[in-house]
């Protein structure tokens, strides 16, 4: 049985939504199973029933749990069964802490997405997008303490370079959970940084040539690589 630590912030409410979340989505809890009833919920974490309550009723909206009267409450499946808000509540989710299958699922929609983005970008890109991911690539050396951001930037402007803006908005909302697992690759691996900034520019040469079949590679390969790195606690 899943224990859970007191709390204490601003907003509890939101905090327990966290807790129960992170609980969730890093797999500690799994699909079908059932928490401790609210006042024994309540008192392991510190807060009111009350708070606890808000903060369940929250997620079951978000369709990470279910309510079942006089029975308890239930970790809903949310992948087969999300409602409108679970998409956007998995986007702005914080930490590098994913459940094995969910991680995947991430893993794949960036290949799918950014694979279109590149081919699209052969003959989609604009000058002054093809400048700044220049920029970028310029920029990705050890020595710099954005190079992570940076890095999460050029493959932001790869979708904008696609000319599709829904791609953007799609990348774009998948912020946080990004920008998480590439500090989490290049904090374990600093070696990597330069021959990353190599394959970034293979990339960007290719979209310049037009080549649609190369730019997908090399697209592929620099996250593919990503995916190797950080996947390692999945195959432990």
């Amino acid at each position: 049985m899943s224990t859970f630590d007191k709390l204490s912030a601003p907003s509890l409410s939101n905090a327990a939504t966290q807790a129960l979340l992170s609980k969730i989505l890093s797999g500690e809890l799994n699909i079908g199973d059932w928490l401790p009833a609210e006042r024994d919920l309540a008192e392991q974490m510190g807060i009111s029933r009350s708070t606890l309550h808000q903060a369940v009723l929250d997620l079951e909206s978000k369709g990470f749990l279910t309510v079942i009267p006089r029975r308890g409450i239930r970790v809903r499946d949310y992948r087969k069964n999300p409602t409108t808000l679970s998409l956007d509540t998995l986007m702005r989710y914080g930490s590098i802490e994913l459940e094995r299958n969910l991680f995947y699922d991430m893993m794949d929609t960036r290949l799918m997405l950014e694979s279109e983005c590149a081919r699209r970008a052969c003959t989609h890109i604009y000058e002054t997008t093809a400048t700044e991911m220049q920029e970028l690539i310029d920029r990705m050396t050890p020595d710099n303490p954005h190079m992570s951001e940076d890095m999460y930037l050029f493959h932001y402007k790869l979708t904008q370079a696609s000319g599709n803006s829904v791609y953007s908005m799609i990348f774009r909302g998948f912020e946080t959970v990004l920008l998480n697992l590439i500090h989490l690759h290049y904090d374990q691996l600093p070696q990597d940084i330069v021959p990353a900034a190599a394959k970034h520019q293979l990339l960007l040469d290719a979209i310049l040539a037009k080549d649609e079949e190369s730019a997908v590679a090399h697209v592929r390969d620099i996250i593919s690589q990503g995916i190797c790195v950080v996947e390692a606690p999945y195959k432990s």
